[in-house]
């Protein structure tokens, strides 16, 4: 486990890439998490992720290959995800969304999701909300 200081509002790319992490609590200092910030190289150890109520900017590939996370919340401050954030996560059965995104904003086609599978999709059409993985690349609104 890490613990952030309140102190830092940015966290870059690469920055904690591979450390063999379990758990991260992201402050409400943070506004932005930069390009595989927490991606692991083919599996993470991390398992679980608060993040905090001003990240507004999520980058591609931040939390790749994290494969031991099954939940994520995404606050509602969060108004970008990129390309390829949350993919790879094979574990990853409950996402809840508290705010919206937009499509221009949510990675950038199905091919460079944030998310594996059709959650992308399901999240535009049904917006804020729980959604739960319901097959190996298939999600259902709560």
């Amino acid at each position: 486990m890490i613990t952030i200081p309140d102190s830092v509002t940015f966290i870059g790319s690469y920055a904690f890439y591979y450390t063999g992490l379990t758990n991260v609590t992201i402050p409400d200092s943070v506004t932005f998490i930069g390009s595989y910030a927490f991606a692991g190289r083919y599996e993470s150890t991390l398992t679980s992720v608060t993040i905090g109520n001003s990240v507004t900017y999520i980058g591609d590939c931040a939390f790749n290959n994290c494969n031991k996370l099954t939940s994520i919340t995404i606050p509602n401050s969060v108004t970008r995800i990129g390309q390829g954030a949350f993919s790879n996560c094979e574990k990853l059965t409950s996402v809840t969304f508290q705010g919206t995104i937009t499509k221009d904003n949510l990675g950038v086609d199905n091919w460079s999701s944030p998310f594996s599978g059709d959650l992308r999709e399901k999240y535009l059409a049904g917006g804020i909300g729980t959604y739960l993985r319901s097959g190996y690349n298939s999600w259902t609104k709560q």
